[in-house]
C-alpha cells in the first residue's frame, strides 16, 4: 500500500513551511496532552489553552501565513487557532462533536505514530541492548507461551530481534558520523570537544555497555538452541504455522510454513552474525579514537622538530590554496613553493651497513647434487654476458662517475642543460647526477642554480657539474 493512500496529500505541508519548528513543538505539545486521556481526543479549548501558553513563552513576533491571503496572527490565541486550523486541513487532527456539544480535537493514529517518532529522534534515547536480549531469552523459555507459539513467542522474538539489530546499526552509523565529522575542516579545539561528546554519548555509554554488561553473548547460544527447537518440534511448529496464517492473513499452508521457517532462520542468522557487527563497531571505534587523537595532535604541533616544520609547511600551503579558489594542485605554482621540495640523499640499511647478519647455528649436511643439476658452459657464458650488460646500464655511483668523468675529460665545469635529453632515461641519468653530486664520495660536485630550463619538454632547475680538485 502506498503511504499517501493512508495519509493526506498535504500531510507534510506544515513541516515544510517557514514555521516548521513551531509546528513540531505544537504537535509534540498536543501529543503530550493526550497522555492522561483515554483516547487521542481532548476538548478543543484545552488544546487552545496549551498552545496559548506556549506562544506566551515565545517571542511576541507576529505570524504571517502566506497560504491564506497573508493571514496575520498577532496575539497568542490567534496563533493557536491558526495552527490548529492548519493541522486540521493537513490531516493531522480532526474535530468531533461530543454529547455535551463540546468540540473535541482527535489525533489520527498515523499522526500519533509520526509524533512518537519525532520524540524518539529528539530525545535520542539509548537502546538497552541487554533488556531486549533478556526479553527474547525469557520469552523463549516461557513454556506457557507455547500453547500459541507464534502469537505469544515467535512474533515477539521477531520484533525484539529487529529492534536489537536496528539499535546496533544505529550505533555503527553514529560512530561513522563522528569519523566523518573529524575529516571536515575543524580546529583542534573543535576536534577535542567533539571527542569528549563522542566519549560521553558513545564511548563510555553505548559502546562500553555493549562490550560489558549488555553483551548478548550471555544468552545467544540458548536463544539459538530454543529457535532450532521450535523448528525441529513438529507439534510446536504446526501450531505456530496455524497462528501465523491467522495473524498474518496467509491462506496457503505451504506458503505459511516457508515464510515462518524463513523468519525463524533469519533470527538465527542475525544472532550468528552478531560478531561481525560488533567487529565492525570495534574497528570504527578504534579508527575514530586514533583519527581524532592524531588529527588534534597534528594541529597542535608547534615545535621546531621535523614534524612541527612539516605541519607548518602544510598549513601554509593549505592557506595559499584556500586563498584563491581558482588555484588547484595542477596549476603552475610560485617558484618559492617549489623550493620547499628537492632531491636529497637518504641513508638506508643495506648489505654494506654496520648491521651484522646473524648466523644460524643449525648445522646440517648438504644434499648431494645429481649430474642433471646446473647449466651448460655455453648457457653460463650467455647469462654472464647478460648480467654484465645490465650492470653497465645501471645508474650506480660507479657508472655515473664513469659517465661524468668522460664528460669532464677536457673541461672542469659543464652545465646539466648541455647534457643529452632525448628520452626519459636521459632525464633519470641527470637526476642521479644531481643526487650523487651532493655526496663527497663522487669525483664531482653538483651546484644548483636558480634558473629553470626546459629541454625537449623536460623541465628542471639547472645545475653546475664541477670536478673535485
Amino acid at each position: 500500500m502506498n503511504l499517501f493512500q493512508i495519509v493526506p496529500e498535504d500531510f507534510f505541508k506544515p513541516l515544510t513551511s517557514k514555521y516548521k519548528t513551531t509546528y513540531i513543538d505544537c504537535l509534540r505539545l498536543i501529543y503530550n496532552t493526550y497522555k492522561t486521556e483515554l483516547s487521542f481526543g481532548v476538548d478543543k479549548e484545552i488544546i487552545i489553552a496549551k498552545l496559548e501558553h506556549y506562544f506566551d513563552s515565545e517571542a511576541a513576533a507576529e505570524m504571517v501565513f502566506d497560504e491564506d491571503d497573508h493571514e496575520v496572527a498577532r496575539d497568542s490565541r490567534a496563533k493557536a487557532n491558526a495552527i490548529i486550523r492548519r493541522l486540521k486541513d493537513s490531516g493531522w487532527i480532526e474535530y468531533e462533536l461530543a454529547n455535551d456539544f463540546k468540540v473535541k480535537v482527535n489525533l489520527f493514529d498515523y499522526a500519533a505514530t509520526m509524533i512518537e517518532s519525532f520524540n524518539k529522534i529528539i530525545r535520542n534515547e539509548e537502546l538497552e541492548y541487554q533488556s531486549l536480549v533478556s526479553q527474547i531469552h525469557a520469552t523463549l523459555l516461557n513454556q506457557d507461551g507455547y500453547a500459541k507459539p507464534y502469537e505469544y513467542i515467535i512474533k515477539r522474538v521477531i520484533e525484539n530481534t529487529e529492534e536489537l539489530m536496528v539499535g546496533l546499526k544505529k550505533l555503527n552509523t553514529n560512530i561513522k558520523k563522528h569519523i566523518d565529522a573529524i575529516t571536515n575542516e575543524k580546529s583542534a579545539g573543535e576536534i577535542v570537544q567533539d571527542f569528549f561528546v563522542y566519549h560521553k554519548d558513545i564511548g563510555s555509554k553505548a559502546y562500553h555497555r555493549i562490550k560489558t554488561s549488555d553483551n548478548i553473548s550471555h544468552f545467544r547460544s540458548s536463544i539459538v538452541e530454543s529457535l532450532y527447537g521450535i523448528l525441529n518440534d513438529e507439534n510446536i511448529f504446526k501450531r505456530a504455522v496455524q497462528g501465523y496464517m491467522e495473524i498474518e492473513q496467509v491462506s496457503d499452508q505451504a506458503e505459511a510454513q516457508d515464510l515462518l521457517r524463513n523468519r525463524i532462520l533469519s533470527i538465527i542468522s542475525a544472532f550468528r552474525n552478531y560478531d561481525d557487527i560488533i567487529s565492525e563497531i570495534d574497528y570504527k571505534h578504534t579508527k575514530y579514537i586514533g583519527s581524532a587523537v592524531a588529527r588534534a595532535k597534528f594541529l597542535l604541533t608547534n615545535t621546531n622538530n621535523a614534524e612541527g616544520k612539516i605541519s607548518k609547511i602544510l598549513a601554509y600551503l593549505a592557506d595559499e590554496f584556500n586563498a584563491d579558489d581558482t588555484v588547484n594542485l595542477n596549476d603552475e605554482l610560485n617558484d618559492t613553493l617549489l623550493d620547499i621540495f628537492n632531491i636529497f640523499p637518504q641513508a638506508f640499511i643495506d648489505s654494506d651497513s654496520l648491521y651484522v647478519v646473524p648466523i644460524s647455528k643449525k648445522i646440517s649436511l648438504p644434499e648431494v647434487l645429481g649430474d642433471n643439476h646446473g647449466i651448460s658452459e655455453e648457457e653460463r657464458a650467455l647469462r654472464k654476458l647478460a648480467m654484465q650488460e645490465r650492470s653497465k646500464n645501471r645508474f650506480s655511483r660507479k657508472n655515473i662517475n664513469t659517465y661524468v668523468e668522460a664528460l669532464l675529460k677536457d673541461n672542469k665545469v659543464i652545465l646539466a642543460s648541455t647534457l643529452p635529453l632525448e628520452s626519459k632515461r636521459d632525464l633519470i641519468r641527470v637526476i642521479f647526477i644531481s643526487l650523487y653530486g651532493r655526496d663527497k664520495k663522487s669525483i664531482y660536485k653538483a651546484l644548483p642554480l636558480d634558473e629553470m630550463i626546459a629541454v625537449n619538454n623536460f623541465r628542471f632547475r639547472d645545475f653546475i657539474i664541477e670536478r673535485y680538485e
